[in-house]
């Protein structure tokens, strides 16, 4: 069952305390649109830099939404999936979160997330749901249009849940999920339709190095088994335009 976002404009005001986690290493590039993008749409944003060299921390210490920074030392030898989100819940209950968005540095919510964030909270509540996996658009050659065939068509990701101090965190090293276990319903989180607008496979060259550095990470496709050579892979390839309702800023 998947809960609808749908409804008249202005209904679905805010009525939680929504707070946005962010975990980046070196994010510069998207550092900037990701402040303006994801900044209003919630009550606060709670980041961790995780060593960066860049001007990442101080774009991030100084900027009025950020509510909290970590930080974590540069000579840490590898990404830390695990404990950094653990550090960042712990962190948005700290600062009295209700309800919780992941988003990466590299990723949008698209314009109206928040308003349609609300009416799926305010839905599931009837029906006891605490969590949700939704869209995960890949912005493919022109920020404007998405890639829709197949896994690209069907991809969701649970980002949107509800803070509690019980959390059961996922401990997969990679891809592993942000929402709590215990949130899912038979065996699968409940799925919602806002979209959030990843941009690192733009590109060709970020697609190419996004699939090289997956695969290092996982040689033996422990984490993922179907692997990561269809991040470059273009066979039967399409593209959808993005709504004009639902564009995002950057």
């Amino acid at each position: 069952m998947k809960i609808p976002s749908w409804g008249l404009p202005g209904k679905g005001s805010r009525r939680t305390r929504m707070v946005a986690l962010l975990a980046v290493r070196e994010g510069m590039r998207f550092i900037p649109g990701y402040l303006r993008n994801v900044a209003p749409q919630v009550d606060g944003i709670i980041a961790l830099d995780d060593g960066s060299s860049d001007d990442s921390p101080r774009l991030l210490a100084g900027h009025e939404a950020v509510i909290e920074l970590l930080r974590n030392p540069r000579n840490r030898p590898t990404w830390d999936e695990v404990g950094n989100h653990r550090a960042l819940v712990k962190a948005a209950l700290r600062q009295r979160a209700e309800w919780i968005v992941c988003v990466d540095a590299d990723e949008r919510l698209e314009l109206d997330f928040r308003m349609r964030a609300e009416r799926v909270i305010a839905r599931g509540n009837l029906l006891g749901y605490s969590a949700y996996a939704v869209h995960l658009r890949e912005l493919w050659d022109d920020p404007g249009q998405y890639r829709s065939d197949g896994i690209w068509g069907r991809k969701s990701v649970a980002r949107l849940f509800r803070a509690r101090e019980d959390h059961d965190f996922d401990t997969a090293s990679l891809h592993g999920s942000k929402a709590p276990h215990q949130a899912r319903q038979r065996g699968q989180f409940p799925r919602a339709d806002p979209n959030i607008y990843h941009l690192a496979m733009l590109r060709p060259e970020d697609r190419m190095a996004r699939r090289r550095r997956y695969e290092i990470a996982d040689p033996d496709r422990r984490w993922q088994k179907i692997g990561y050579e269809y991040l470059t892979d273009l066979r039967n390839i399409e593209l959808k335009k993005l709504d004009k309702r639902r564009m995002f800023i950057d």
